[in-house]
């Protein structure tokens, strides 16, 4: 059984000596447990979940072999991403936990809340939607069923509508992937659905939320601006500066590893030059812009420069860290690609995804996560990396 045991363990610093005492097991237990080679008890997941406070579901993931038929390849939720199939594979979870042999825009909200660490659910919690209360009134209005479910649940007309939906938002905002963002504006669009019911039961207006994630995850074209301490930053005191990122353990590890994935490629087979730690680069009116990492090509960049290259590169690389928000960084991204930055990484270590923006295509964001791969074949021939290379190792 899939489980977030080690990652809950190791956001505590938590050894797994630690959380076996806590848990009255032996470490190998919970060695076995982390792994997926062993199934908890109902008391022992009872009491791993009331020790970290979240709810069973959100730590153990409930065998999937029900959901693999809808999800093979050519079905409609190829573009689906991890943390979306994963919300689809809670609302089946919530319809057997009510005795339904249906899937309805209200066990598709009741997935988004339970897939705690979506962007989807992050908001659905701004507004007071917590997953208990939810339940409550989903059952409130549709009741129980007589908990007979067949293998597999099927989705009701609405539920069917609610996932066309989210397919067409992310065609409508240039997106080539559906996230849980998605799934949540389809939801919104379905206004006669019980999600919506239980979302006004909340006090949630509809136009208000919706526009909340439009704006979480829509990128802003905006003017580059100025790092302080460069030219134009010495002559106007009020100059507005770019973004500027702040970072954590995490993101400081995260961008310590790509760096080394990318340089161990780039350094031998002399592909160009790859530099960190915000080193700059000058723009023709003597600004100067400072991703987190950047890589030049060496058919650009013919030689090393003392101060600043006079030239933008071919890709530069942002990591969110836990202090910034995730609009601010799309906005610095998009900076990067007005001025003529080929390619651009948002990498986000709290859903473990990375988007890829691409400005010669369309669309021009694509997202990663855990299972693709990692490559510009024409920028840097032969170099892939799986996206989950790229998050820290947890040490035992």
């Amino acid at each position: 059984m899939k489980n977030r045991l080690r990652i809950l363990r190791t956001e505590l610093n938590w050894s797994q000596a630690q959380l076996a005492e806590r848990l009255g097991v032996s470490r190998q237990t919970v060695n076995a447990l982390e792994t997926g080679k062993y199934d908890p008890s109902l008391p022992l997941a009872s009491k791993i979940a009331q020790l970290f406070g979240s709810p069973i579901e959100t730590i153990f993931f409930l065998d999937p072999i029900p959901m693999t038929p809808i999800f093979q390849e050519g079905s409609m939720f190829d573009k689906f991403t991890t943390q979306a199939k994963h919300v689809i594979m809670l609302a089946q979870d919530e319809g057997r936990r009510m005795g339904h042999n249906f899937v309805g825009t209200e066990q598709i909200l009741l997935g988004l809340v339970v897939e705690e660490t979506s962007l989807a659910a992050r908001i659905l919690k701004s507004y007071g939607v917590k997953i208990d209360n939810a339940r409550k009134e989903v059952e409130k209005i549709i009741g129980r069923g007589n908990g007979t479910t067949a293998l597999e649940i099927p989705f009701t007309p609405r539920a069917k509508s609610v996932l066309d939906y989210s397919i067409e938002e992310s065609r409508q905002l240039g997106h080539n992937y559906v996230g849980t963002e998605h799934l949540l504006l389809g939801s919104l669009r379905v206004t006669d659905g019980v999600a919506v019911r239980v979302l006004e039961i909340f006090g949630v207006d509809i136009e208000n939320i919706r526009q909340q994630v439009l704006e979480e995850i829509t990128p802003k074209i905006v003017e580059p601006v100025v790092m302080p301490g460069t030219s134009r930053d010495r002559t106007s005191s009020n100059e507005e500066y770019l973004p500027q990122t702040t970072t954590d353990f995490t993101s400081g590890a995260v961008s310590t590893r790509f760096c080394a994935l990318l340089s161990n490629w780039v350094e031998p087979h002399k592909l160009g030059y790859v530099v960190a730690n915000g080193a700059g680069f000058q723009l023709p009116n003597g600004d100067v812009l400072a991703p987190q990492i950047s890589f030049f090509s060496r058919e650009r960049l013919k030689r090393v420069p003392r101060t600043y290259p006079e030239l933008v590169p071919n890709l530069v690389v942002e990591i969110k860290s836990a202090f910034d928000r995730l609009t601010l960084i799309q906005e610095k991204v998009m900076g990067f690609l007005q001025i003529g930055v080929e390619v651009a990484l948002l990498i986000n270590p709290d859903d473990r995804t990375v988007a890829v923006y691409n400005r010669h295509q369309k669309p021009m964001i694509t997202m990663l996560s855990d299972d693709d791969k990692l490559n510009f074949p024409e920028l840097l021939p032969g170099w892939e990396v799986s996206v989950s290379q790229l998050w820290p190792a947890v040490l035992d």
